[in-house]
């Protein structure tokens, strides 16, 4: 997370039931039960979906999907024009359609490593990724592909951001971001020493772009890629795999427990959008402002047409210059509550901080915060529209150290 030292940080932060009645992101049948990896729209009617042994297509939306047996474990689709198409997963397995997904061709990757994102800079010039070190080119419409991994680090790596034929990103485990001016030949290599995997990556601009992954760790960069900022959380704990700019100012990220976030200026700050399922949300693609698609574990697709509707704000605010000595979790003021409560706490020295509710049973009701945190005071905002009147308790952990409050509720 990121703030000055001794710096409090308050944290607004809504926790809401998703419900139909609220969410903008309805849900679709897909129907299957495995986990959809990645989803792409070519307009607002005709999309295609990547799934275990199948590849789904519609052209109504969404409405209906009609499914395409295919060998394998699917992780991304993508298409070059109406009829040109490619999919990638696991044990190295690239498939290429050349009339709009009706039929798939194996094409010989000469890799078995599994296979996580297939990005197409022109008709020609493609690039994929995986485990263990895999980058692959093809030039010639992905009929041959060829290595440029020419890395030392043993890495995975799980998203490509092609800027243009010679300028290309690629995020990887232990937040490694790679870079390539002269189309995979060189590589340039950054990392922030994390051992987060960074899931995603994209660019509004040459210059600007963002990478994030794991726990909900957030970097950004304004020079193309040479620094990249550190130490900031944009979710609580929770990971992101996709992320989706339309254009230099509209975004979404897709993730754990169904949160899809969006971004309204750029990446400056971000809302909460709800949607209706608890699922892993794996893929988000937005064909304009309104309309866009996510999809994830359990088989769901979800669409809205509005852009999501109404979003939660987050964000971060400075309050302070006390440094804390000592681990602390103040009592939650006002206590009993009925709607809104604060919860403070103190961090003596940069740690994974973790605050999780329980109820009286000692089961865990929520996690309300998990990030690595550096040392100083901080408040988060709980509103209780999830939770029923009673007892509960707030406990908050830093390495071997821990305490606990009580905190009422009556509505």
């Amino acid at each position: 997370m990121s703030s000055r030292s001794g710096k409090l940080i308050v944290l607004y932060l809504n926790f809401f039931i998703s419900s139909l009645a609220f969410t903008q992101w309805f849900p679709q049948t897909s129907g299957i039960n495995h986990a959809i990896k990645s989803v792409y729209f070519q307009n607002t009617e005709t999309g295609f979906a990547s799934s275990y042994n199948v590849i789904l297509k519609t052209t109504n939306g969404g409405n209906s999907w009609q499914m395409f047996p295919i060998e394998g474990s699917l992780n991304c689709i993508t298409f070059i024009n109406n009829l040109t198409g490619f999919s990638c997963g696991d044990s190295g397995k690239i498939y290429r359609t050349t009339n709009g997904g009706a039929n798939w061709v194996n094409i010989l990757s000469n890799t078995t490593s599994d296979l996580t994102s297939l990005k197409f800079a022109d008709q020609n010039i493609g690039i994929v990724c995986g485990k263990n070190k895999t980058i692959l080119k093809t030039t010639n419409g992905g009929i041959n592909w060829f290595n440029v991994a020419n890395l030392v680090w043993q890495i995975d790596i799980y998203e490509i951001k092609i800027i243009d034929t010679d300028n290309y990103y690629l995020s990887a485990g232990d937040s490694f971001i790679l870079k390539t001016t002269n189309g995979g030949t060189n590589w340039l290599i950054y990392t922030h020493g994390e051992p987060n995997p960074l899931f995603t990556i994209d660019f509004i601009n040459p210059n600007t772009g963002f990478a994030t992954g794991c726990c909900g760790m957030f970097m950004k960069t304004t020079n193309s890629g040479l620094n990249w900022t550190t130490g900031f959380y944009l979710s609580l704990g929770f990971s992101f795999y996709s992320m989706k700019f339309i254009n230099n100012q509209t975004g979404y990220l897709a993730g754990d427990n169904g949160m899809i976030y969006r971004t309204t200026n750029g990446g400056q700050s971000w809302d909460s959008t709800t949607t209706p399922t608890n699922e892993t949300l794996y893929s988000v693609c937005m064909v304009n402002e309104n309309t866009g698609w996510s999809a994830g574990s359990g088989g769901v697709i979800l669409k809205t047409t509005n852009g999501g509707g109404i979003g939660f704000p987050i964000g971060i605010q400075e309050y302070s210059d006390e440094h804390p000595s000592e681990l602390k979790l103040y009592q939650n003021y006002p206590n009993p509550f009925n709607s809104n409560t604060n919860i403070s706490f103190s961090v003596k020295v940069k740690n994974l901080v973790t605050l999780d509710l329980f109820n009286l049973k000692g089961q865990k009701i929520q996690t309300l915060y998990s990030a690595i945190t550096e040392a100083g005071n901080y408040s988060i905002n709980l509103n209780s529209s999830a939770l029923a009147s009673g007892l509960y308790f707030c406990r908050i952990r830093s390495g071997k150290e821990q305490r606990t409050i009580k905190i009422i509720l009556l509505k």
